[in-house]
């Protein structure tokens, strides 16, 4: 089963959720297409991206959160409401079935 951790974001006061193991892999599940399926968002946006990056820009009922795909890791980043969209993303990533949460040291990520 693939996981996630819930962590500060750098140089930040706000959590982020990161994603364990190769996001870019053929068997790793697409978390766009799980998230569209359950928030029924209101705005998608892909922003412009830099060589290997890509970033959505994702609008719905409880706040807005950007999906960021990288060469560093696939991450979830909320813009507004960030308790609220922390919370509403990491249930449904849970009982999706294709993700548990994993619990780690938050202090190391300040």
């Amino acid at each position: 089963m693939n996981s996630f951790f819930i962590r500060l974001g750098y140089k930040s006061d706000h959590n982020l959720i990161e994603f364990s193991g190769d996001h870019r892999s053929g068997d790793f599940p697409d978390v766009l297409y799980i998230l569209k399926n359950a928030l029924k968002p209101s705005r998608i946006i892909m922003e412009d991206y830099v060589t290997d990056d890509y970033v959505w820009k994702v609008e719905f009922e409880r706040g807005i959160f950007e999906l960021n795909d990288d060469w560093g890791g696939l991450f979830i980043i909320p813009k507004t409401n960030h308790k609220k969209v922390i919370e509403q993303i990491s249930k449904i990533l849970v009982s999706s079935g294709s993700f548990k949460e994993i619990q780690v040291d938050k202090s190391k990520y300040t």
